[in-house]
């Protein structure tokens, strides 16, 4: 049992089960079903108390609730996703990346931004060698701890990566007004969703645990790796998209 201050507890299984049906939902968001201010201040409170680096909190939040805005950066998600299919169709002669954009009916939509000069925080030997994994790795942890609470309240969400591509991360710092030396990180969308995410598989403890030393009987081959890919993971032709159908070039929601 986990002691939250002086009074509260958390069960471990519980927040075991927490994460375990946590899924990312990418349809059946339901946009005539708001959030609450309560709802959206408390998934910002969960961020603002995540850890990161340095106690740098390097982390910014840009809450978007209005339609036209939502459906104009679901607009830019669309047009950037071109470039990225030609590759895929180029060159892995496929296009199986997540293309829905179910999304756009969210009705809130959190733009995590960090503010990289909060690095000057580290030790000078963290600051020249590591200073951009400890920020991303702590805006990570705020976008996690979101969407851990998303699930808490029975909301959907996902996050968006491709925000951050150059393309897509100048169009919205024109979009949103956001000063220059902020750098783009994820878009969550949170809402109700009216199609329950498919959960996918996940590799056995037993196969990626090691005691005291790495077990080299545990070592995956070039050939293990590549069945994975083509078994399990979003490569996987059976792969579930978080409750959408298959995605595919023509997907357009």
């Amino acid at each position: 049992m986990v002691e939250i201050g002086l009074s509260s507890t958390i069960e471990p299984q519980q927040l075991l089960d927490l994460m375990r049906f946590r899924h990312s939902s990418r349809s059946g968001y339901v946009e005539n079903k708001p959030l609450s201010d309560e709802q959206i201040e408390t998934i910002l409170q969960a961020a603002r108390v995540a850890p990161s680096a340095g106690n740098a909190q390097p982390w910014e939040f840009i809450v978007i609730r209005d339609r036209d805005t939502r459906h104009r950066i679901a607009d830019l998600f669309k047009h950037q996703l071109r470039d990225k299919l030609e590759l895929e169709r180029t060159i892995r002669k496929s296009s199986r990346i997540g293309a829905s954009i179910g999304w756009r009916f969210a009705p809130v939509l959190i733009l995590v931004v960090g503010d990289p000069r909060t690095s000057e925080s580290f030790p000078l030997r963290t600051l020249e060698d590591k200073a951009e994994s400890h920020f991303i790795s702590s805006l990570a942890n705020a976008t996690l701890q979101m969407m851990l609470m998303a699930q808490c309240m029975g909301l959907g969400c996902q996050y968006i990566s491709d925000v951050a591509s150059p393309y897509f991360s100048l169009m919205l710092k024109h979009l949103l007004d956001i000063p220059p030396q902020l750098r783009v990180y994820h878009l969550v969308p949170f809402g109700y969703v009216s199609v329950a995410a498919e959960p996918s598989s996940r590799r056995p403890l037993e196969a990626m645990v090691h005691y005291e030393r790495y077990d080299r009987a545990k070592e995956r081959t070039a050939e293990d790796i590549q069945r994975f890919l083509q078994e399990e993971s979003i490569q996987s032709k059976n792969y579930q998209w978080g409750g959408s159908k298959t995605p595919t070039s023509q997907d357009d929601p």
